[in-house]
């Protein structure tokens, strides 16, 4: 029985937004920091997009908050907007 209640955990812990998260984290710690050292720190908003996509889709789900996370790249252009923009309604929960 134990067993059975180990992969039930483990089935529902392997979630699209485990994996969303786990693929910008690989962004956020091996891509990011190439294209900076290239390019420099070009970051038009705060947080980062990364963290928004981050943010948006642990708060909203992986449809919805990679929407919102695909539509704040767009916006990412000389002339979109910049400064301090976070994931509406994502408060931290500490």
């Amino acid at each position: 029985m134990a067993r059975a209640e180990t992969s039930d955990r483990l089935k529902a812990s392997l979630s699209p937004r485990l994996a969303a998260a786990g693929a910008i984290a690989i962004y956020r710690a091996a891509i990011s920091p190439v294209i900076h050292a290239f390019n420099g720190p070009a970051c038009r908003f705060e947080p980062s997009c990364s963290a928004y996509a981050r943010d948006a889709i642990a708060h909203y789900g992986i449809v919805r908050g990679g929407a919102m996370a695909i539509w704040r790249i767009a916006r990412c252009n000389p002339m979109g907007g910049h400064g301090y923009d976070p994931v509406a309604g994502a408060e931290k929960k500490r």
